[in-house]
């Protein structure tokens, strides 16, 4: 049995609103630090990149990945465009699928070795070459590099199990021709909503895009879905997310194993984005905002659609089928019954026997 071990590494996003700063994780072999040059906006600032440079302009980006094991070891590196995921982070390597409004890929404009191998207890520099696009970029054009440590194979003594230890780290990239453009996206593009089956689950899904080029922070956003008499049939809400720029993701309510219904159904969703004391919008619990956005989106459901949704939910199938511990229950219940019904047999023969040899007693 494969057990995999994920250690991904790369501190947060600082307060929801900055890039991944990596770090050393506990139990990884190697940690990456990067080597800020002379074009970072902000020297102070050594955990990702964020550079201002000229179109067409080349930039060497250096990480010093530092191997803290006692064995050489191997690390894959690939270079990548920012996107956002549908948990609402942004991922600097995400490479697509990408929104229509992204004018290009930074991960095109960055040349990566494939792989380096760093000897044990050792800190290598690798280098990565940027290339601004030639074009002016009126935003900010993000992306990243993604360090992979290769996959080794260590078999548990006296277990059986192949253990994958696998450990990662993503340092971001931001190139921009300029510091004057706007750096927070003012605009959020809703399309389609619709019910969604994956991976056993029914969701109610509503596709939000940041057609900006740049990043929209602190995004928080709250839904309701209500049937054809107005009840609310779902709900949800995300806090604290955040999408790269030029990117879209699914907003997702789960039905939580709730069947679906056929009908018309009516979805309002409340968007709040780009926290500021001083904000114009407040939200529910009082957090201000610069941005807020509401919308309303109807969907119809079939009645072939909702019983195919409904039969492929693994939570309503949960519920249609009695759960381990009552078949447990059920077990136990008969055996104390057929326990029960072997003693009174037991009983009732032996008196019989023993009426028997009365008899047989009385007739001597």
């Amino acid at each position: 049995m494969n057990i995999k071990r994920v250690a991904l590494a790369g501190a947060a996003l600082l307060m929801g609103i900055l890039p991944f700063s990596t770090a050393h994780a506990a139990g990884s072999d190697f940690s990456v630090q990067a080597v800020v040059p002379a074009t970072q906006i902000d020297k102070s600032n050594t955990s990702y990149f964020d550079l201002k440079l000229n179109p067409g302009q080349q930039e060497k980006l250096t990480f010093n990945l530092q191997n803290t094991s006692n064995k050489d070891i191997t690390i894959d590196v690939t270079a990548g465009t920012a996107g956002t995921s549908n948990a609402g982070a942004v991922d600097y390597t995400a490479n697509g699928p990408f929104d229509a409004s992204l004018p290009d890929q930074l991960g095109k404009y960055m040349q990566a070795p494939e792989k380096v191998t760093i000897p044990a207890k050792q800190t290598q520099a690798v280098n990565v070459q940027l290339t601004m696009p030639n074009k002016a970029v009126t935003g900010v054009m993000a992306g990243g590099v993604h360090f992979l440590e290769e996959v080794q194979n260590a078999q548990k003594a006296g277990s059986g199990m192949n253990i994958n230890s696998v450990l990662s780290y993503t340092v971001a990239v931001l190139a921009r021709n300029t510091t004057d453009n706007n750096d927070v996206a003012d605009t959020l593009n809703t399309c389609r909503v619709a019910p969604v089956s994956k991976n056993g689950h029914t969701t109610i899904n509503a596709e939000v895009s940041n057609p900006k080029q740049a990043l929209l922070n602190r995004l928080e956003i709250t839904g309701k879905v209500r049937d054809a008499e107005g009840k609310v049939a779902y709900k949800g809400s995300q806090k604290m997310m955040q999408m790269a720029p030029n990117s879209k993701f699914d907003f997702t309510m789960d039905s939580n194993g709730q069947r679906l219904a056929a009908g018309k159904y009516t979805a309002t969703y409340t968007a709040f984005w780009s926290e500021n004391v001083n904000g114009k919008y407040a939200d529910a619990t009082g957090i201000r905002f610069d941005y807020r956005k509401d919308w309303t989106e109807t969907f119809t459901v079939t009645a072939y659609q909702a019983k195919k949704f409904n039969d492929n939910d693994a939570m309503i199938k949960a519920k249609g089928s009695l759960p381990v511990i009552m078949w447990v229950i059920i077990g136990v219940v008969v055996l104390l019954v057929l326990v029960i019904v072997g003693l009174i047999w037991f009983i009732l023969a032996k008196r019989r026997k023993e009426e028997r040899e009365e008899n047989m007693d009385k007739l001597k």
